[in-house]
Protein backbone atom coordinates (compact mmCIF):
# COMPACT_ATOMS: atom_id res chain seq x y z
CA UNK A 1 0.00 0.00 0.00
CA UNK A 2 2.82 2.52 1.25
CA UNK A 3 4.50 1.89 -2.12
CA UNK A 4 1.74 3.09 -3.96
CA UNK A 5 1.32 6.04 -2.17
CA UNK A 6 4.77 7.00 -2.12
CA UNK A 7 4.71 8.45 -5.69
CA UNK A 8 2.10 10.82 -4.96
CA UNK A 9 3.99 11.90 -1.47
CA UNK A 10 6.71 12.67 -3.25
CA UNK A 11 4.88 14.88 -5.67
CA UNK A 12 3.49 16.32 -3.08
CA UNK A 13 6.46 17.26 -1.50
CA UNK A 14 7.76 18.98 -4.37
CA UNK A 15 5.10 20.81 -4.87
CA UNK A 16 4.58 22.28 -1.69
CA UNK A 17 8.94 22.73 -2.19
CA UNK A 18 8.06 24.72 -5.72
CA UNK A 19 5.37 26.34 -3.93
CA UNK A 20 7.73 27.59 -0.84
CA UNK A 21 10.38 28.75 -3.22
CA UNK A 22 8.07 31.19 -4.57
CA UNK A 23 8.53 35.09 -2.54
CA UNK A 24 5.24 35.89 -2.20
CA UNK A 25 4.03 32.49 -0.57
CA UNK A 26 7.54 32.13 1.02
CA UNK A 27 6.89 35.40 3.05
CA UNK A 28 2.85 34.54 4.07
CA UNK A 29 4.25 31.53 5.78
CA UNK A 30 7.88 33.19 7.13
CA UNK A 31 5.16 35.90 8.76
CA UNK A 32 2.46 33.27 9.78
CA UNK A 33 5.30 31.67 12.05
CA UNK A 34 6.87 34.97 13.26
CA UNK A 35 10.17 33.40 11.82
CA UNK A 36 10.63 36.11 9.22
CA UNK A 37 13.32 37.93 11.65
CA UNK A 38 11.40 41.34 10.23
CA UNK A 39 11.51 43.54 13.66
CA UNK A 40 9.20 46.58 12.46
CA UNK A 41 6.43 46.68 13.98
CA UNK A 42 5.64 50.24 13.48
CA UNK A 43 5.85 52.64 11.20
CA UNK A 44 8.48 54.33 12.99
CA UNK A 45 9.93 54.28 16.44
CA UNK A 46 9.41 56.96 18.82
CA UNK A 47 12.98 58.86 18.98
CA UNK A 48 12.13 58.76 14.83
CA UNK A 49 8.82 60.63 15.61
CA UNK A 50 10.07 63.38 18.26
CA UNK A 51 12.74 64.11 16.23
CA UNK A 52 10.92 64.70 13.18
CA UNK A 53 11.04 68.15 11.75
CA UNK A 54 7.54 67.34 9.62
CA UNK A 55 9.34 69.39 6.88
CA UNK A 56 9.09 68.03 3.19
CA UNK A 57 12.21 66.81 2.35
CA UNK A 58 13.38 68.26 -1.12
CA UNK A 59 16.18 65.87 -1.08
CA UNK A 60 14.33 62.54 -1.63
CA UNK A 61 13.35 61.54 -5.16
CA UNK A 62 12.91 58.15 -4.46
CA UNK A 63 10.16 55.77 -2.75
CA UNK A 64 10.42 51.88 -2.23
CA UNK A 65 7.22 49.59 -1.46
CA UNK A 66 7.22 45.96 -0.96
CA UNK A 67 10.93 45.75 -1.89
CA UNK A 68 10.04 47.41 -5.26
CA UNK A 69 10.45 51.06 -6.63
CA UNK A 70 7.16 52.97 -6.71
CA UNK A 71 5.99 56.05 -8.80
CA UNK A 72 7.00 58.84 -6.15
CA UNK A 73 4.60 61.98 -6.39
CA UNK A 74 7.24 64.26 -5.17
CA UNK A 75 5.44 67.34 -6.38
CA UNK A 76 1.79 66.83 -5.57
CA UNK A 77 3.71 65.57 -1.96
CA UNK A 78 5.32 68.75 -1.29
CA UNK A 79 1.50 70.88 -2.34
CA UNK A 80 0.34 72.19 0.96
CA UNK A 81 -3.48 72.09 0.91
CA UNK A 82 -5.47 75.18 1.87
CA UNK A 83 -7.86 76.57 4.54
CA UNK A 84 -8.72 73.71 6.58
CA UNK A 85 -6.53 71.65 5.09
CA UNK A 86 -3.02 73.07 6.56
CA UNK A 87 -4.28 70.99 9.80
CA UNK A 88 -3.06 73.88 12.17
CA UNK A 89 -5.39 76.83 10.98
CA UNK A 90 -9.34 77.74 11.77
CA UNK A 91 -11.83 78.84 9.45
CA UNK A 92 -15.10 79.31 10.12
CA UNK A 93 -16.44 78.80 6.83
CA UNK A 94 -16.21 75.27 7.00
CA UNK A 95 -19.54 74.26 7.77
CA UNK A 96 -18.95 70.45 7.02
CA UNK A 97 -16.50 70.44 9.71
CA UNK A 98 -18.59 72.51 12.08
CA UNK A 99 -17.16 76.12 11.96
CA UNK A 100 -16.22 78.95 14.54
CA UNK A 101 -14.06 77.83 17.01
CA UNK A 102 -13.47 74.94 18.62
CA UNK A 103 -13.77 73.24 15.24
CA UNK A 104 -9.85 71.51 15.64
CA UNK A 105 -9.00 69.97 18.45
CA UNK A 106 -10.91 67.64 20.65
CA UNK A 107 -14.40 68.64 20.57
CA UNK A 108 -16.81 70.89 18.23
CA UNK A 109 -18.63 73.85 18.80
CA UNK A 110 -21.07 72.08 20.18
CA UNK A 111 -18.83 70.99 22.59
CA UNK A 112 -19.17 67.39 21.83
CA UNK A 113 -16.18 65.12 21.90
CA UNK A 114 -14.37 64.10 18.25
CA UNK A 115 -13.23 60.60 18.66
CA UNK A 116 -12.11 58.08 15.63
CA UNK A 117 -12.91 54.44 15.27
CA UNK A 118 -10.69 52.62 13.49
CA UNK A 119 -12.27 48.74 12.53
CA UNK A 120 -10.19 46.08 11.87
CA UNK A 121 -12.78 43.83 10.79
CA UNK A 122 -14.00 46.13 8.27
CA UNK A 123 -10.98 48.22 7.25
CA UNK A 124 -12.87 51.26 7.68
CA UNK A 125 -11.99 54.80 9.73
CA UNK A 126 -15.10 56.19 11.36
CA UNK A 127 -14.71 60.08 12.47
CA UNK A 128 -17.06 61.06 14.87
CA UNK A 129 -18.58 64.29 17.27
CA UNK A 130 -20.39 62.88 19.76
CA UNK A 131 -22.14 60.40 18.38
CA UNK A 132 -22.82 61.70 15.18
CA UNK A 133 -20.45 60.32 12.29
CA UNK A 134 -18.87 63.03 10.45
CA UNK A 135 -16.30 60.74 7.82
CA UNK A 136 -16.01 57.54 6.71
CA UNK A 137 -13.61 55.80 4.40
CA UNK A 138 -11.67 52.43 3.91
CA UNK A 139 -8.10 52.27 5.23
CA UNK A 140 -5.08 49.43 5.12
CA UNK A 141 -4.14 48.18 8.85
CA UNK A 142 -1.10 46.15 10.02
CA UNK A 143 -0.53 42.58 7.97
CA UNK A 144 2.77 42.14 8.64
CA UNK A 145 2.61 43.04 11.88
CA UNK A 146 -0.49 43.70 14.13
CA UNK A 147 -2.20 47.27 14.73
CA UNK A 148 -2.50 47.31 18.48
CA UNK A 149 -6.17 47.41 19.53
CA UNK A 150 -7.34 49.18 22.28
CA UNK A 151 -8.45 53.45 24.13
CA UNK A 152 -5.44 55.28 22.73
CA UNK A 153 -5.23 59.45 21.94
CA UNK A 154 -3.48 61.04 19.83
CA UNK A 155 -0.21 61.88 21.17
CA UNK A 156 1.85 63.89 18.22
CA UNK A 157 1.28 64.76 15.15
CA UNK A 158 4.02 65.65 11.93
CA UNK A 159 2.67 67.11 8.71
CA UNK A 160 5.18 64.38 7.17
CA UNK A 161 7.47 61.77 8.30
CA UNK A 162 10.38 59.52 6.55
CA UNK A 163 9.48 55.41 7.22
CA UNK A 164 11.94 52.68 6.62
CA UNK A 165 11.53 49.22 7.37
CA UNK A 166 11.05 45.89 6.57
CA UNK A 167 12.76 42.91 5.12
CA UNK A 168 14.90 42.82 1.18
CA UNK A 169 14.67 39.01 1.21
CA UNK A 170 11.03 39.14 1.78
CA UNK A 171 9.85 41.88 -0.32
CA UNK A 172 8.52 43.84 2.38
CA UNK A 173 11.30 46.38 2.91
CA UNK A 174 9.99 49.63 2.61
CA UNK A 175 11.65 53.44 2.30
CA UNK A 176 9.51 56.19 1.92
CA UNK A 177 10.27 59.67 2.45
CA UNK A 178 7.50 62.21 3.42
CA UNK A 179 4.85 60.50 4.30
CA UNK A 180 1.63 62.48 4.73
CA UNK A 181 -0.49 63.51 7.33
CA UNK A 182 0.58 61.47 10.54
CA UNK A 183 -1.56 61.54 13.96
CA UNK A 184 0.48 59.12 16.36
CA UNK A 185 -1.87 57.36 18.86
CA UNK A 186 0.17 54.26 20.27
CA UNK A 187 4.14 54.88 20.30
CA UNK A 188 5.19 54.73 16.82
CA UNK A 189 2.09 53.34 14.97
CA UNK A 190 -0.02 55.98 13.27
CA UNK A 191 -2.72 57.14 11.12
CA UNK A 192 -1.56 58.25 8.07
CA UNK A 193 -1.68 59.23 4.28
CA UNK A 194 -0.19 56.35 1.81
CA UNK A 195 0.61 57.61 -1.59
CA UNK A 196 2.12 53.78 -2.17
CA UNK A 197 -0.71 52.08 -3.22
CA UNK A 198 -4.51 51.75 -3.75
CA UNK A 199 -5.80 48.78 -2.10
CA UNK A 200 -7.77 50.52 1.25
CA UNK A 201 -10.20 47.89 2.45
CA UNK A 202 -7.70 44.89 2.91
CA UNK A 203 -4.61 45.02 5.21
CA UNK A 204 -1.22 46.11 3.83
CA UNK A 205 1.38 47.78 6.50
CA UNK A 206 3.65 46.71 9.24
CA UNK A 207 0.78 48.08 11.73
CA UNK A 208 0.37 51.63 11.15
CA UNK A 209 -3.25 52.25 9.69
CA UNK A 210 -2.48 53.42 5.94
CA UNK A 211 -5.33 56.26 4.85
CA UNK A 212 -5.94 57.68 1.29
CA UNK A 213 -4.77 60.91 1.06
CA UNK A 214 -7.31 63.34 0.49
CA UNK A 215 -9.15 61.52 3.62
CA UNK A 216 -5.72 61.92 5.36
CA UNK A 217 -5.80 65.22 5.12
CA UNK A 218 -9.26 66.18 6.14
CA UNK A 219 -9.20 64.11 9.47
CA UNK A 220 -5.54 65.27 10.37
CA UNK A 221 -6.82 69.09 10.27
CA UNK A 222 -9.90 68.11 12.41
CA UNK A 223 -8.39 65.95 14.81
CA UNK A 224 -6.40 67.35 17.87
CA UNK A 225 -3.96 68.60 18.62
CA UNK A 226 -3.96 71.15 16.36
CA UNK A 227 -0.28 72.06 14.56
CA UNK A 228 0.59 75.82 15.63
CA UNK A 229 0.50 78.28 11.76
CA UNK A 230 3.49 78.13 10.51
CA UNK A 231 4.97 74.73 12.47
CA UNK A 232 5.03 71.32 11.46
CA UNK A 233 5.00 69.34 14.27
CA UNK A 234 2.97 69.18 17.35
CA UNK A 235 2.70 67.44 20.84
CA UNK A 236 -0.03 66.82 22.62
CA UNK A 237 -0.37 68.35 26.24
CA UNK A 238 -3.20 69.37 28.60
CA UNK A 239 -3.35 72.52 26.92
CA UNK A 240 -3.07 70.95 23.49
CA UNK A 241 -5.27 67.28 23.84
CA UNK A 242 -5.00 64.94 21.76
CA UNK A 243 -8.14 63.32 19.83
CA UNK A 244 -9.48 59.79 21.03
CA UNK A 245 -8.91 57.12 19.11
CA UNK A 246 -10.83 53.53 19.39
CA UNK A 247 -9.19 50.89 17.38
CA UNK A 248 -11.25 47.65 17.27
Amino acid sequence: MLHRLLPFLVLLILISFGLFQITPVKREIVYKLGISGDTTTSCCNESEVISSTGEFDENASLAIFNGEVINYPKTSLAYEPSSHLRGGVENPSDSHLGGGPGVLGTTNAAGEEKWIEVSLAEQKVRAWEGNRQIMEFPVSSGKWAPTPTGDFRIWYKTKRQSMIGGRKEWGTYYNLPNVPHNMFFYKGYALHGAYWHNNFGNPMSHGCVNEPLANAAEIFAWAGPVIPEGQNVVRASPEKPGTRVFVH
